[in-house]
């Protein structure tokens, strides 16, 4: 048998395969090595398109952070701070655009709604409960007349929020940063001095964020598959 015919018995046995297996198939090309940004599967265009997204937001309130850690840890002139504060903040948010952007052109993910769905209710709760913790947080430390404690309450509210997002969206990257935060957060409590603490907190959490934001923008990309997923369902 010559090359070409050995060529044209392959596409003819593949063309002939179950749609079960050509789907199995295009299922294993979308996986990825269980690593810090989790799984594969036929959902990973999605969770790629919101990881980056997840990652603008990382780095707005890390610009946010940082913020507040120049206004405790910095004495003198601090618009030099600003601007290397607003250029990184700038340069990390193009490069979440840029993923964005690419992953408009790749395949379309067709999903069942009510795995859709849960993604949505999933976020919508855990954001929920972070700004009804957050907002309870005031009249707390108020009522035990710490309101100098608030930064921490902040910081450990918003750290522990993303165990419960990494573990919707399957980011073990996400754990490592809710560690991060804690730790920041209540190891501050052991310093006394209320302007180190705060610096503590804040710029512990600013870099957390920031360097999520980065790893996320590094290896999001770095399995986009070729061709189209299956339909995916929570029976599947």
């Amino acid at each position: 048998m010559t090359g070409e015919n050995r060529d044209q018995v392959g596409r003819s046995h593949r063309s002939n395969q179950s749609p079960s297996r050509r789907s199995i198939g295009l299922e294993n090309e979308m996986k990825e090595a269980g690593g810090i940004l989790g799984p594969g599967g036929p959902d990973l265009l999605v969770r790629m398109r919101g990881r980056a997204v997840g990652a603008i937001v990382c780095a707005g309130f890390g610009a946010y952070a940082l913020y507040w850690w120049t206004e405790a840890a910095i004495r003198g002139e601090r618009r030099p701070w600003f601007g290397a504060i607003a250029a990184v903040t700038a340069v990390l948010v193009v490069w979440a655009i840029a993923n964005l952007v690419a992953l408009r052109h790749a395949p379309r993910v067709v999903l069942d709604k009510q795995l859709v769905r849960s993604y949505r209710i999933g976020y919508g709760l855990i954001v929920a409960i972070e700004g009804a913790a957050i907002s309870v947080g005031g009249p707390i430390v108020g009522h035990f007349h710490r309101p100098d404690l608030y930064g921490q309450w902040v910081g450990a509210v918003v750290g522990l929020h993303f165990f419960p997002l990494g573990k919707l969206f399957k980011v073990p990257l996400y754990y490592g940063t809710g560690a991060a935060i804690s730790l920041a957060s209540f190891g501050s409590l052991l310093i006394s001095q209320n302007d180190l603490r705060s610096a503590i907190t804040a710029g512990g959490t600013g870099i957390a964020l920031w360097i999520t934001t980065a790893v996320v923008l590094s290896k999001n990309l770095e399995r986009l598959p070729e061709r189209t997923a299956p339909v995916v369902s929570r029976g599947d």
